[in-house]
């Protein structure tokens, strides 16, 4: 079945790029990619990692027809702009409030990570940076508004990537200070690769950059991972000939989710959705409900290689089975598609956003970066519309740009990009 699937996922990617089917950050594109990325690597990875199950197989026939399907249809049965919409365009942002938010991003990281510096440094300094990592995890996270941190550099970055140079590069510098600080507060890699993803994205998108410099810069995203790695787990015994090699990090990092999607079983809890709503559930909890809460931290399985992440299948198996699995692919092709279709179109909002959809595509492989981070995304999302303010409505065709076209010479849809050299 392996070797079907990398065959059928082969043929659809390729047909994606040859006809040009939207472009390489297209939902449909960056899922097909990513799944046949991951089998075809799989092929090389020697006796390092367990074989692929029939259950993690199972799942990726299930889940990426579904989700490239329903995000095309999606896509295409929504309208678009009469005329061609330039990708790097944006409606303007309300400065004042871009203004605020980006002073109190400033004050409140520092302030965020003195406090964790301050506690991780009651411990062993030599270990500092394995207990920031830890305190992040298993700390009490009493950190109250100074939390908000993270969120707000998310949305500083995605908007500041957008406007530049509309706003002075010191400031584009700032932001990236910042959010390297926040990213350090909690050890966690996840805002360096958003990061990424953002700064990627954008410059593709204004035609800065073209497909060879995307795969030049995966390449070298994952090197740094690797030297944060080692920086991060660094103790006296990472001296000896144990320490961990670059095969090593990459087969734990990029190949063991889907080797250990295998040992995942279905929940016999009658709870509705306990994995998958976990962040309903936790708020649910705190105002006195009586629920069951998982952790959010999944339990180390050895394949042979230790891992605690299990690719984006995971809550939605846990809780309903290969149903839910599919159920799912629908809803992400359906939120990816409608959001593809509102960026092509112009919507501000849209730009932003789509740029945490990609780092959750992207990151389908890893982990569910979407629903589980419910929380976290509501709270973006906010931000994001709060600072594009003028563009609150949910029209499909943002005013300003109707306005733009209106007399204008007439063109084709133009909303299917190029995958340049």
């Amino acid at each position: 079945m392996e070797t079907i699937l990398i065959i059928i996922l082969a043929v659809v990617f390729l047909a994606f790029v040859t006809m040009k089917i939207g472009d390489v950050f297209s939902p449909w594109t960056i899922t097909s990619a990513v799944w046949l990325a991951i089998l075809v690597l799989y092929q090389f990875q020697g006796d390092l990692l367990d074989p692929l199950s029939d259950q993690f197989l199972n799942c990726v026939a299930i889940w990426f027809p579904i989700l490239c399907i329903s995000s095309l249809v999606t896509y295409h049965v929504l309208p678009g702009t009469k005329g061609q919409v330039r990708s790097a365009e944006i409606p303007p942002m309300n400065r004042t409030i871009f203004t605020w938010l980006y002073v109190i991003t400033i004050i409140i990281t520092p302030v965020y990570v003195y406090q964790i510096l301050k506690i991780a440094m009651m411990f062993n300094s030599a270990d500092l940076l394995n207990n920031i990592r830890l305190l992040a995890v298993y700390g009490d996270q009493g950190y109250g508004f100074l939390q908000y941190s993270y969120v707000l550099s998310q949305v500083m970055v995605v908007v500041a990537f957008w406007q530049y140079p509309k706003i002075p590069l010191w400031q584009l510098i700032s932001i990236v200070i910042v959010s390297l600080m926040s990213a350090f507060a909690i050890m966690e890699k996840g805002m360096m690769f958003f990061l990424f993803i953002s700064v990627i994205f954008t410059l593709y998108e204004k035609r800065v950059i073209r497909m060879r410099s995307i795969v030049i810069s995966v390449f070298s995203i994952v090197v740094i991972f690797f030297l944060i790695n080692l920086a991060r787990d660094y103790t006296e015994a990472s001296e000896s000939s144990d320490s961990m090699t670059f095969l090593d990090f990459f087969a734990i990092y990029i190949l063991s989710p889907a080797a250990a999607f295998g040992k995942v079983q279905e929940d016999l809890i009658p709870q509705f959705g306990s994995h998958t709503f976990y962040s309903i559930y936790i708020f649910l909890v705190r105002w006195g409900g009586d629920f069951v809460v998982y952790d959010k931290w999944q339990e180390f399985v050895w394949v042979p290689l230790p891992t605690n992440v299990y690719t984006v299948f995971q809550p939605f198996y846990q809780d309903f089975g290969y149903r839910g699995v599919g159920m799912f692919a629908l809803f992400y092709g359906v939120v990816s598609g409608w959001c593809y279709r509102l960026m092509r179109n112009g919507n501000g909002v849209a730009k932003c956003f789509y740029v945490y959809l990609c780092y959750a595509l992207v990151l389908q492989f890893y982990q569910e970066n979407f629903i589980l981070n419910m929380v976290s995304l509501l709270q973006f999302l906010f931000f994001i519309v709060l600072i594009q303010q003028r563009n609150i409505a949910v029209d499909f065709v943002p005013r300003e740009i109707e306005e733009e076209k209106e007399g204008g010479s007439n063109g084709s849809d133009g909303s299917d990009g190029n995958y340049g050299n």
